[in-house]
């Protein structure tokens, strides 16, 4: 993974006809708390240990706060908002010192509160350079940030761009609020955990099969199938919904996967 390096004041908007038609397609801005996207601020916060955390989407005015810990405005101008150079760029956009550099020094949100000084944000992307927003950490104080930590806020990005399909699933949207060809090309990325994952999930609330099934409304033999999924016979998008969903009320996190680490933990308060 490449982290973006810093650009001009107030960049060009690049696509932006079809990133606001795809943002507004999703029907997320001005909804109510999610306790979803929340859990996902939270885990983001504590583990960068940052004063704040935000999942942004940005608007044709403005920046607005999906998720937000540290912080109590709802946005800000769009044109304040550090995430413009975010929306970018697939990588990383990471910001050490905003002070000290002097395309951000003089940005309000620098001068004044939230007195930003480091700034990393994670582009969302709902499709081919079309990024709706970014899953952001803020720190008063300046810092290093390596490329394992931009690898970790990439991936927890992606869940939450997964649980933005979620909802749109569950008021009875689909991918197809977005351009088909675009949606075809993104299929392949939509996995959104695996029968590992579920394990792993079921170890941390010591869960056997069969409560896992009754909590999810599905048969015990179909959870057996999703934990013994090795990709050649995928479990049904619409299992994989009811299960990711019936673990994530329980506080259950995933922040991706890779052949090292099933990327599950348990948030507890």
């Amino acid at each position: 993974m490449t982290m973006a390096a810093l650009t001009s004041p107030l960049p060009p908007r690049q696509n932006e006809s079809r990133r606001l038609a795809a943002l507004h397609r999703l029907q997320l801005l001005d909804t109510p708390p999610d306790p979803a996207f929340d859990r996902i601020a939270q885990l983001a916060q504590t583990i960068f240990g940052v004063p704040i955390a935000i999942i942004s989407l940005l608007d044709e005015e403005r920046q607005w706060f999906k998720a937000k810990c540290g912080l109590e405005v709802p946005g800000t101008p769009r044109e304040q908002a550090f995430c413009n150079y975010t929306i970018l760029h697939d990588s990383v956009f990471i910001v050490p010192d905003a002070r000290a550099h002097a395309d951000f020094s003089t940005n309000p949100l620098v001068t004044g509160e939230p007195f930003i000084r480091f700034y990393a944000g994670a582009p969302l992307t709902v499709a081919p350079e079309t990024r709706v927003g970014s899953l952001c950490i803020i720190d008063r104080q300046p810092r290093a940030f390596s490329q394992e930590d931009a690898q970790m806020l990439a991936r927890m990005a992606r869940v939450v761009v997964d649980e933005i399909w979620l909802r749109s699933l569950a008021s009875g949207q689909d991918r197809s609020c977005l351009d088909p060809a675009e949606v075809k090309r993104t299929s392949a990325e939509s996995v959104i955990i695996t029968g590992v994952q579920v394990r792993a999930a079921r170890a941390l609330l010591n869960w056997s099969i069969d409560e896992l099934a009754l909590q999810a409304g599905l048969s015990p033999n179909t959870i057996k199938r999703v934990e013994a999924d090795d990709g050649r016979r995928p479990s049904s998008h619409q299992t994989i919904t009811k299960i990711k969903m019936t673990l994530e009320a329980r506080r259950v996190v995933f922040l991706g996967h890779d052949s090292a680490a099933p990327g599950v933990q348990l948030i507890r308060y």
